[in-house]
């Protein structure tokens, strides 16, 4: 490993290592038998992992904290993600699914949106003097909807797609792309005098609280709530008030990057859930043993996103959250919303998809837009029209961030 590579890769500690299978046994989407489990890692170790297991990963991070010794495998993994790419390049379908891309899924749905979200989206690309924003994250430009409720009505909002904070780079391994948008958001917050952030996000909160600072150096003089956080701070003072409890079940998808912020943190979804009337019914593959919501099945660079990994990954979990018997499946992330929903066009699980928010919303009185179905409608057909074609390509291409001048 070169040095310039060893700084942000030194989070694998191969001495640590005591060939114990737990990280791919216990791993939700691996699920080895524990003797290959040891095979598996013991061939990972000596520098040459099977395609199995490159293309199967998920890049969720479950695996460290299954690890008893804290050698961090998930980082070796996505490190021979990283080598490859730095060697060959990305399958040319990868482009439609890389934020930083002039044409991505997400341009693709925001020029198809109705006007007033279009509207909101453009308007989020401010970077002028700012002291206190709410920050969507690029995921929630795909579903604008979310924002517009009364809880949300007093913040300004900065965010569109030019402040995506790199966490899909991050999670195929492509540290050298994060590197750069870390220099860029010091340059833009800082210059922004931004001194309060709330977010939507849970992975952005991750990135700017952890991930960038500890990892990339980037000094950030703002502080950062996550919405959840925010939302059950709000139902503990009465600042916001449920005039309608709900009734029924829910089951919950959780994010990646809660686990993050501990065991405190993947607390908060339930007990919101709790405190607006409904009964949380719990998946196998959630919490501590969370699996991702299917948007991670495409981020092997062997997979290169293709659909059918997206889609399957997806349908899995769908699987998993139709067993519980909930009335419906909440997330806190609109990532995980529109992947979910997507999937649901391979597998039409009855479970209706919801963000944490628009269960709020409901309890307070206030009707959701809720969009989502036409979203991932719209995401599918631009796979269909402009990721499809590409799949028989056999050229490579390296991806170029595009910013625009600011």
């Amino acid at each position: 490993m070169k040095k310039d590579e060893e700084a942000n890769y030194k989070y694998f500690d191969a001495d640590k290592c005591r060939l114990c299978g737990e990280c791919l046994s216990r791993c939700p989407v691996l699920a080895l038998p524990l003797e290959r489990a040891k095979e598996e890692k013991k061939k990972l170790n000596e520098g040459r992992p099977s395609a199995f297991l490159l293309r199967k990963c998920t890049g969720c991070f479950n695996c460290d904290d299954y690890c008893p010794n804290n050698a961090n495998p998930c980082e070796q993994i996505v490190y021979h993600w990283y080598r490859e790419y730095k060697e060959f390049g990305l399958k040319p379908r990868s482009k439609f699914f890389l934020t930083h891309q002039p044409l991505n899924f997400r341009t693709y749905v925001i020029d198809r949106m109705p006007a007033d979200e279009k509207a909101l989206v453009a308007a989020w690309n401010d970077v002028s003097p700012c002291e206190e924003i709410l920050y969507p994250g690029c995921n929630v430009t795909a579903a604008a909807y979310l924002t517009q409720t009364s809880l949300l009505k007093d913040y300004t909002i900065r965010g569109g797609l030019d402040f995506c904070c790199g966490e899909t780079f991050f999670r195929m391994g492509y540290h050298d792309q994060v590197e750069k948008i870390a220099r860029r958001h010091e340059r833009v917050f800082g210059d922004m005098g931004l001194k309060r952030m709330l977010i939507m996000c849970t992975a952005g909160a991750s990135m700017f609280t952890t991930i960038l600072p500890q990892r990339f150096g980037a000094r950030f003089d703002f502080e950062v709530t996550p919405l959840l956080r925010w939302l059950w701070e709000g139902l503990e003072s009465g600042r916001i008030e449920i005039k309608h409890p709900l009734a029924g079940t829910v089951t919950i998808q959780d994010s990646c990057y809660s686990r993050f912020f501990g065991k405190d943190y993947l607390e908060l979804p339930r007990k919101i859930m709790s405190r607006i009337g409904l009964e949380v019914k719990e998946m196998k593959t959630s919490c501590a043993n969370m699996r991702c919501c299917g948007i991670g099945g495409g981020f092997s660079i062997q997979s290169a996103f293709l659909a059918w990994d997206l889609l399957g990954s997806a349908a899995a979990q769908l699987r998993a959250a139709r067993k519980t018997g909930a009335d419906m499946l909440a997330t806190y992330c609109a990532g995980c919303s529109l992947m979910l929903t997507a999937g649901k066009f391979v597998y039409p699980s009855p479970q209706p998809v919801y963000h944490v928010l628009e269960l709020v919303q409901l309890a307070m009185g206030e009707k959701p837009l809720h969009r989502i179905r036409s979203r991932a409608f719209t995401m599918l057909a631009g796979c269909l029209r402009h990721q499809l074609p590409s799949y028989l390509s056999t050229g490579r291409f390296r991806p170029e961030l595009y910013f625009p001048e600011t």
